[in-house]
């Protein structure tokens, strides 16, 4: 007992934000509520923008993490959530919706790089970095397999109120903010006294974590893994892929459920995977796979389609956890929150880059091409990335 009340109960608690942050009861049927005030181009525009917000308050809120503590940055996170969802649950014009959602976008912001720094440090002030490869993977089995609980449960629930889906995510959120208010602050490598200078001293610091030679390689490999999959995932493109097969609000809570079963699956497998696979190669194959699920999106596949969204879905929790074993194992504590957040920056680029095409392509019915495009991105950087695993390869071969 002594024991949890200190690392393991943070370890714990992660969980408990973890499972809050894939309550996505909204799968499957959000974009039916957002397009009753709304354009499919309309869409694009509202999500570009948003998710742009989004992507400038990434770096900075991992930094004040760094400096002022995980716990409170986690409380803060969860709650703007809990408000952003309520917000948009009760909206009936653009304005309210597009309000809420850039209220939810802080809180997604704040809690990116502080829940995982959290974890880590955790285990690191307790001698136990070893264990954090079983936690992240048990963390994201349990999210996945919550994901399939309230796809399920969020599909009845459109059925009985549009709004109770967002509304629903808003309690999770609220519960778990309330969880964090039992969080301890770890000891290692945080700063207590925020000032001008230590806040730009940070974000600095983060971003040449994030360059160091151990890590650099791995960019060009996590921006497109994780770009692609943030595409898929958090937009409007998962849906419009759905709806172009043919599977309407309550076949994408199944399906998207189902997938989500699939990766809870394949997450118990990450040990497993690491010990057998390089971590460049993995990252590799990982990025090959996603290539492949958006080519398929690029053919009328019918109900075949459900293959191609798996695929994806499967490729890209793997490519999280992956990721975040990578990154983690190489910064240092002191700018942990920082760098992950200027990862999880370098995630929403692709989206906001192209959010007012896709939704623009979808309302003209050649959404088709745009997921070929992503596909062939992520090809070329994953064929980019062979030939520089070649080039290593050889340069280290005996003459």
């Amino acid at each position: 007992m002594r024991n949890f009340t200190t690392g393991d109960r943070n370890i714990a608690i992660f969980y408990i934000t973890s499972m809050a942050q894939a309550c996505a009861f909204i799968t499957g049927n959000w974009i039916f509520f957002w397009l009753r005030v709304m354009t499919f181009g309309e869409l694009g525009i509202v999500d570009a923008a948003s998710f742009a917000f989004g992507l400038l308050m990434e770096v900075p809120t991992g930094a004040i993490s760094d400096i002022v503590g995980r716990k409170h940055t986690l409380t803060l996170a969860l709650a703007c959530s809990t408000l952003g969802f309520g917000i948009m649950a009760a909206a009936d014009v653009i304005w309210v919706l597009v309000a809420g959602f850039w209220i939810a976008q802080i809180g997604w912001a704040f809690y990116s790089g502080a829940a995982e720094a959290l974890a880590f440090d955790s285990l690191k002030e307790r001698g136990q970095e070893a264990r954090f490869d079983r936690v992240m993977a048990n963390a994201t089995s349990i999210s996945l397999v919550m994901l399939v609980v309230s796809s399920l449960i969020g599909a009845w629930f459109y059925q009985i109120d549009q709004r109770l889906p967002h509304y629903a995510w808003a309690v999770a959120f609220g519960v778990a903010a309330l969880a964090t208010l039992w969080l301890r602050e770890p000891t290692t490598g945080v700063q207590r006294q925020f000032s001008l200078r230590t806040y730009t001293t940070q974000l600095a610091t983060g971003f040449r974590q994030l360059w160091q030679p151990t890590l650099r390689r791995f960019v060009p490999l996590i921006f497109a893994t994780t770009g692609a999959y943030y595409l898929f995932s958090f937009g409007l493109v998962s849906p419009t892929l759905a709806v172009g097969f043919g599977f309407d609000a309550d076949a994408q809570a199944v399906i998207f459920a189902l997938a989500a079963l699939a990766s809870a699956v394949i997450q118990t497998k990450v040990p497993w995977l690491r010990r057998r696979l390089p971590e460049y190669t993995g990252l590799i194959l990982i990025a090959g796979a996603l290539a492949l699920g958006f080519a398929g999106g690029a053919f009328p596949l019918g109900t075949w389609g459900v293959g191609v969204l798996l695929l994806i879905r499967l490729a890209g929790s793997l490519s999280n956890t992956w990721i975040s074993i990578i990154v983690n194992n190489r910064i240092d504590s002191a700018a942990r929150a920082t760098t992950l957040s200027a990862v999880a920056l370098l995630t929403k680029i692709p989206y906001v880059a192209t959010a007012v095409l896709a939704g623009s392509m979808a309302e003209a019915g050649t959404f088709p091409t745009f997921s070929a495009g992503v596909a062939v991105f992520v090809g070329v950087v994953c064929l980019w990335s062979l030939l520089a695993l070649s080039r290593e390869a050889a340069r280290r071969s005996p003459a």
